[in-house]
């Protein structure tokens, strides 16, 4: 007879998938192209300048490398689909989340230009508009930026937790270039605050590797790439902590806040790479694609 009858029942697809992570069975990760890290990078940082100019004077400078790095980052985004044809196919589909991030880019793309604009005096009579616009639409495009790989069947990525540390990043960043031209007396006590929500945002989301996908966690301890989460910890971490002490010595920051800045961006391009290296996707294989090891006919 047909063993499938005789035979015992299938394990569920669950308890295989649990069978198969004790065996240590990796499965493919992904891997960061080179498109998609520089639009995380450029929009990171167009993102942190346009949330900082509220709190800063005006500075036709950092308002020029926020417009130019969202610029950058959209052609790399659209670069990235490989036929950028398919660009006006995909701003379509309303209910994708990487399609509003999409938008969002674009929208905050136009809005860093009209506002560079306005730095130009060009546009008069709409300085309090546009600043406000585009810092709301910093916040919705990084929001969206976390929300944009929250799939079902990547639990390191379905997390709340990833759009807050993105927050928090760009934050960090935009307050480290600015410091460079507008240092002041709250650098020590804004760093150490930033510093202190990235660290918890990062503890959290360590706890939801632990519970979600204990194959990365793994990975990041004592596997193959825990030199690039060093190198993460360390760059948005360790040397930002320790810049922290510069006040006490001296009352010059520039130089500090350049290498704050450096430090935070290096930070961005690990954090990336190790964003898709480090997630397992999770396969529920059919019977006759996973068949139980005793249930198979030899020839």
């Amino acid at each position: 007879m047909n063993p499938s009858f005789t035979g015992p029942l299938p394990k569920p697809a669950y308890l295989r998938l649990l069978q198969y992570q004790r065996q240590r069975i990796s499965f493919p990760a992904y891997t960061a192209d080179l498109p998609l890290l520089f639009f995380i990078f450029f929009s990171r940082i167009a993102a942190g300048l346009s949330i900082m100019s509220v709190f800063f004077p005006p500075s036709i400078l950092w308002m020029g490398t926020a417009f130019f790095s969202m610029v950058l980052a959209t052609a790399a985004s659209i670069t990235h689909l490989t036929v950028p044809a398919r660009f006006l196919a995909m701003i379509i589909n309303h209910r994708s989340p990487l399609v509003w991030e999409i938008r969002l880019a674009g929208a905050l793309t136009v809005s860093l230009g009209a506002q560079l604009l306005l730095h130009m005096r060009m546009l008069p009579g709409f300085e309090t508009f546009l600043f406000w616009t585009s810092f709301s639409l910093s916040i919705l495009f990084l929001i969206s930026t976390g929300w944009a790989y929250r799939f079902h069947t990547h639990p390191a990525w379905k997390t709340n937790i990833l759009f807050g540390y993105y927050l928090a990043s760009a934050f960090m960043i935009g307050f480290s270039l600015y410091s460079i031209t507008y240092p002041n007396s709250f650098f020590r006590l804004i760093t150490v605050t930033l510093l202190g929500a990235e660290g918890f945002l990062i503890l959290l989301y360590l706890n939801h590797l632990c519970k979600t996908s204990w194959i990365s966690l793994k990975r990041i301890d004592s596997g193959k790439d825990r030199r690039v989460s060093l190198a993460f910890l360390v760059s948005v971490l360790l040397i930002p902590g320790l810049l922290t002490f510069a006040p006490l010595f001296t009352k010059n920051l520039e130089s500090f806040a350049v290498v704050m800045a450096l430090s935070s961006g290096a930070g961005v391009v690990f954090e990336r790479i190790l964003f898709f290296r480090l997630e397992q996707p999770v396969y529920f294989l059919s019977r006759s694609q996973n068949p139980e090891p005793n249930l198979i006919t030899p020839p």
